[in-house]
């Protein structure tokens, strides 16, 4: 229905809201979009109807966003790659070894 970047306005609340994701969420779909001022709210979304609705149950509202989050902003730090032997590696390029004769070749 809206793709992230479109704009849409929600007469309930009287405002605009840019959508930002939509994602599927324990098998409903949603809209995450944010206002003007910056506030992010989650809609229901029904592409049939061709309808968005406010998500009124604050408590499911943060857990939508938490999840969001966590899973499409890659704000949680997993740390698989604290055990990976490539980033102990200690390698060193001193870049100002590599230029300091340029001038005097060219």
């Amino acid at each position: 229905m809206y793709s992230p970047g479109e704009f849409f306005y929600y007469d309930d609340l009287g405002t605009e809201f840019e959508v930002l994701a939509n994602l599927t969420y324990d098998h409903e779909e949603y809209i995450i979009a944010e206002n003007e001022d910056g506030d992010r709210h989650v809609f229901f979304s029904n592409d049939d109807e061709e309808m968005v609705e406010l998500v009124e149950d604050d408590d499911l509202s943060d857990e939508i966003l938490e999840y969001w989050e966590e899973e499409y902003l890659d704000k949680s730090d997993i740390g698989d790659w604290d055990d990976d032997e490539y980033y102990d590696r200690e390698d060193h390029v001193n870049i100002d070894d590599k230029f300091e004769d340029y001038d005097e070749e060219y």
